[in-house]
């Protein structure tokens, strides 16, 4: 029995080893696409300049600013890419003296690049060198236009939006939800003119340049969830009152928080908002369809929907809202099994509202038995608009890791190492259960801070530097390193108390912690 479980844990390893691979390996591929699209925009429209990098769905969102934004230009631009492809073109590293680097990207109208070298000055710049085009070293790259071979690519044009996509799947799907909230958030940071890193390093430490910006990215979300509310009354007034809230979101989402205020604005007009936990609702041992199958604990799935008593939150949802009260289960997760007869919940009163939060919150499972008027459904997720350099952006997965990094950290005693280490599998998970939603929301709700990362790096630098290099979680320690260094660092002082921020740092007003 021994060697049987020896040898379940054994592959079991291998498994997570090769996925770690493969997600290595398709990071690599996405980055030499962005910049060969980037190289190839200059080559076919040097007077004009190509900007964004956004991640939208399974590809990466460009505009060509000065264009005409037609689908000549976009065959044009795929023309070349598939001529540096083609033709094998070198992707050469550089080092360039800072100044002759600052000046090819002004003369090339790179602000991004420009302000983010002219804020962070070293005697030498790495870059990278393609066809005689010109970009920064931010990240590793194929050292072939050729590597593109080995995957598939499209540039695609959709009449939803200005611009086009670098997508690297066969047939990519517009994420219409997401497009809205990252076009919006990107006229945020524009109104501002804090649309790159370099601008935001840029912003004055003395004065009220920093503080006036954080308060300026706290008033946009609590006018967002305003405008949540909004829905919802007027949804009521047509007939059709909401009863039941679901919010879903990756992990380090601010979940937890953001429910919180928003249980307290609808409070405020006139709702009787009760959240209902449903990490209770796991299924007890027994019934558990891994656990069947072996009896070992361990094969349990607790990410997946089939560990989740679906039919018993479906039919509390449905008493709840018809004014009848229930007793939840109360799960102990050491044990695997409830605890007890479980807690009461009273009924709703003619105005409430439930607000349900977790992983599987916008699956139609856990609502099906549920009248589709009264379900609101909200997608949660940091949906950052900063530009790192022209063609590059700060990656929502980066911005949430940070936040994992400094919250396991600080109230769970993880080091870095563990939750770099625990990282692809966490987001194997969001791949199955949460994305494939989130075009089902009613809002998506974009809970970036741009100011976030600075105030993070305080916590987390010296965590990644104490990171071994014999560690399997090395590389991936001084690639998030590199992306910190691109940063000024801000005082934790900063961030106000009410702050989403303060979930992952602490000392917030809401702090449970």
């Amino acid at each position: 029995l021994k060697s049987v479980r020896g040898a379940w844990r054994c592959a079991r390893a291998c498994v997570a080893v090769a996925m770690a691979e493969q997600r290595a390996a398709d990071d690599l591929y996405r980055k030499t696409l962005r910049f060969l699209v980037s190289v190839a925009a200059e080559l076919a429209y040097p007077k004009l300049q190509l900007r964004g990098g956004h991640t939208l769905g399974n590809g990466f969102l460009y505009e060509l600013e000065g264009g005409a934004d037609s689908e000549e230009e976009v065959d044009q631009i795929r023309k070349k890419l598939l001529e540096l492809v083609d033709s094998e073109e070198t992707i050469y590293r550089v080092t360039k003296p800072w100044k002759k680097a600052v000046s090819y990207f002004q003369e090339h109208n790179l602000t991004a690049a420009s302000s983010l070298l002219s804020s962070r000055v070293k005697t030498e710049v790495q870059c990278y060198e393609c066809h005689g085009v010109l970009r920064l070293n931010l990240f590793e790259l194929h050292e072939n236009a050729s590597a593109l071979k080995a995957g598939t690519f499209a540039l695609v044009r959709c009449k939803e939006m200005t611009g086009f996509v670098a997508s690297y799947t066969e047939d990519y799907q517009l994420q219409s939800a997401l497009l809205i909230s990252h076009t919006d958030h990107k006229n945020f940071c524009k109104g501002y003119q804090v649309r790159s890193v370099g601008e935001l390093n840029h912003l004055s430490q003395v004065g009220r340049g920093r503080k006036d910006f954080v308060l300026a990215c706290e008033f946009r979300q609590e006018t967002k969830i305003a405008e949540i509310v909004a829905q919802v009354k007027e949804r009521s007034a047509a007939g059709k009152a909401v009863k039941v809230i679901c919010i879903a979101g990756p992990t380090s989402s601010g979940k937890t928080t953001f429910a919180t205020k928003l249980c307290m604005y609808l409070q405020n007009n006139g709702y009787a908002a009760k959240p209902l936990t449903v990490d209770h609702y796991y299924l007890p041992l027994p019934r558990q369809p891994k656990y069947q199958a072996r009896q070992q604990r361990s094969d349990v799935d607790y990410d997946h929907i089939e560990s989740m008593d679906v039919e018993l939150i479906c039919e509390h949802l449905n008493a709840l809202i018809a004014g009848k009260s229930v007793m939840t289960p109360v799960y102990n997760m050491k044990t695997g099994y409830r605890d007890g007869d479980g807690h009461k919940f009273d009924a709703l009163p003619p105005n409430g509202i439930l607000v349900i939060e977790g992983i599987h919150a916008l699956n139609p499972m856990y609502t099906q038995a549920v009248d589709v008027n009264k379900v609101f459904k909200i997608f949660i997720s940091p949906l950052t608009a900063m530009q790192l350099d022209d063609h590059n952006c700060v990656k929502t997965t980066d911005h949430r890791l940070l936040r994992r990094m400094c919250r396991d950290y600080l109230f769970r005693g993880n080091s870095a190492a563990r939750t770099l280490g625990m990282w692809d599998n966490v987001r194997k998970g969001e791949g199955v259960w949460i994305f494939p939603h989130q075009n089902g929301a009613d809002f998506v709700m974009n809970s970036a801070a741009e100011y976030e990362i600075p105030v993070l790096k305080t916590f987390i630098e010296p965590l990644l530097r104490g990171v071994p290099a014999d560690d399997e979680t090395y590389a991936k320690a001084q690639d998030v390193l590199n992306l910190l260094e691109c940063f000024s660092t801000w005082p934790p002082e900063h961030t106000p108390g009410q702050a989403l921020l303060r979930e992952f740092i602490g000392d917030g007003v809401f702090d449970c912690h």
